[in-house]
């Protein structure tokens, strides 16, 4: 458990400007797992005593999207599945290549301008960004395994205000939570 624990907590989320949003989920469960057995929950943070104000939102938000679809927060010792979640950030690097026309002049005929000449010449640019993923693990606290899990991946991105910020978690732990069962077995 322990090694699932420390896999590596680090995230900013929330720190590089973009215009659109490019959030990817993944999902992956052990289908043979009762889920319908679940009632609680708790969130282990890693045991080095460090929370960063980054993880201390993404647990509440965690915790609120478990318990609008049904699940008790609870002391470990006392909890039916373990949550546990790990935030990286990436330096991505994304090359565009553009076509332009070199040698190109103008000429005059009949009363209209033409172009000719020229080559199409390939222009890579480069653009450097950074790139946020959370993995959100449940796990087995009688087996220590890892019965489903779910990455989100998205450009990071600046927010005016800490509503903003907030809103913004909200949404990407409810993206993540989506192919959790509701308490109860609901469809995944």
């Amino acid at each position: 458990m322990r090694a699932v624990i420390t896999f590596g907590v680090v995230l900013m989320l929330g720190f590089v400007t973009w215009g659109c949003s490019t959030l990817q989920v993944e999902s992956d469960y052990n289908p043979s797992y009762d889920f319908s057995s679940l009632k609680s929950f708790a969130i282990v943070f890693p045991s080095d005593g460090s929370i960063t104000l980054v993880q201390q939102r993404f647990a509440k938000a965690i915790a609120s999207e478990l318990e609008s679809k049904g699940y008790r927060q609870v002391d470990r010792t006392k909890a039916d599945f373990i949550v546990v979640f790990h935030l990286d950030v990436t330096r991505k690097t994304q090359v565009v290549t553009d076509y332009e026309r070199v040698g190109i002049y103008p000429y005059h005929y009949r009363g209209r301008y033409y172009f000719h000449g020229g080559a199409m010449v390939p222009v890579e640019r480069q653009f450097s960004y950074k790139e946020g993923q959370i993995v959100v693990d449940a796990v087995s606290p009688a087996k220590k395994e890892i019965f489903w899990r779910s990455m989100a991946t998205d450009r990071l991105q600046s927010f005016k205000s800490q509503e903003e910020k907030l809103e913004y978690i909200s949404k990407v732990v409810k993206e993540v939570f989506m192919s959790f069962p509701a308490r109860g077995g609901q469809e995944r």
